[in-house]
């Protein structure tokens, strides 16, 4: 232990798109619902330096954060993994043709799949660089002139898949935030139109410099999610078009709402007939009768329950650029999951 399809690794996020279930699709821009493709979802991109002979890097999760991690070889068959910023979890054996999942200490989400090609003694250690990967399926293409000129609005579908022996249970989808949240202060938007928001105390330095936020009252009801098309360490400036987004009415802010950084995206899942979710024709077309949720926790978010072994599940997402929109080199969108797996 531990082995693959068990712990973080029971629940594994496939490409829409295939002609039958399990059928080659590799393009994430033709996720576009239909069946489930043997292609994996990337979470990030890696480079390695000094590589260990006779081993294949399968899969990261993206719980394991930009940075370098590292695959040290601690005897002649085992492995640790240590993750940017964290601590080498404990070593696990692997034997020539297995594949394995490798753990960081005290946060099994942040794991590595690997697989051993050869019965040579394993030597050495190897350093992964990981950064975002750009332009997956929950990234999407890149927004062109016209697009971010006119305001857009696109879809893409995966498929949870529970690949365990085992049922998982207490399934939950939800959106990331981008950022720290913060309280409003001096500013606060107006029941219509283009405003500002200030802040109570504190900055936005580590807010992206255009984007969506979402606002809250401090008692945690959602009142809006708005477009802040610049900022600066105080003030987010919110234009007209920059209102109602992601399902939500526009409304009067008050002194003590609580804001946060999060991407254009709302989310809504779909449960397949006979292996198949809906496919629409194009990126452009909204699939139909679902329910879009743009929750920021577990508690409020999609919650699926518990998945049998083999049950699969269709998630769709939303993405919204707004007409005008600010030219940026990189836009991250972040999804989160949790759930209780052997």
């Amino acid at each position: 232990m531990p082995d693959q399809k068990t712990h973080a690794d029971s629940i594994r996020l496939y490409l829409t798109g295939a002609a039958s279930q399990g059928a080659a699709q590799a393009d994430p821009n033709l996720s576009l619902g239909g069946f489930r493709s043997s292609s994996e979802i990337t979470h990030l991109a890696y480079s390695v330096s000094s590589p260990i002979a006779n081993l294949t890097i399968d899969f990261l999760a993206g719980a394991n954060g930009t940075g370098t991690g590292t695959i040290t070889v601690t005897g002649s068959d085992t492995l640790t993994w240590t993750p940017p910023g964290g601590s080498a979890g404990p070593a696990v054996t692997i034997l020539n043709g297995e594949t394995k999942i490798l753990e960081a200490a005290g946060a099994p989400e942040k794991f590595i799949r690997i697989s051993r090609t050869s019965a040579d003694a394993l030597t050495g250690t190897a350093t992964l660089t990981l950064t975002d990967q750009f332009n997956n399926v929950i990234g999407m293409d890149n927004v062109s002139s016209a697009e971010a000129a006119a305001g857009d609005t696109e879809y893409r579908a995966i498929m949870l898949k529970n690949e365990a022996a085992t049922e998982v249970k207490n399934v939950k989808i939800y959106i990331g935030t981008l950022g720290a949240s913060k309280t409003s202060g001096g500013a606060q938007l107006g029941a219509s139109g283009g405003g500002s928001i200030g802040l109570a105390a504190g900055n936005f330095n580590d807010w992206p410099d255009s984007g969506f936020a979402r606002i809250e009252t401090n008692g945690g009801t959602l009142r809006e999610i708005v477009y802040y098309s610049s900022r600066t360490a105080t003030t987010l400036t919110v234009p007209g078009a920059g209102r109602s987004l992601l399902g939500t009415s526009a409304q009067a802010g008050a002194s003590t709402d609580v804001i946060y950084p999060v991407p254009g995206l709302r989310i809504a899942t779909e449960v397949p007939v006979s292996d198949e979710i809906q496919e629409v024709a194009d990126e452009s077309t909204p699939p139909t009768g679902l329910t879009w949720r743009t929750a920021i926790t577990a508690a409020g978010g999609i919650d699926v329950g518990d998945m049998g072994a083999d049950i699969e599940l269709g998630l769709w997402f939303e993405r919204s650029v707004v007409a005008g929109a600010t030219a940026e080199a990189s836009v991250l969108n972040m999804l989160k999951f949790s759930f209780d797996a052997a």
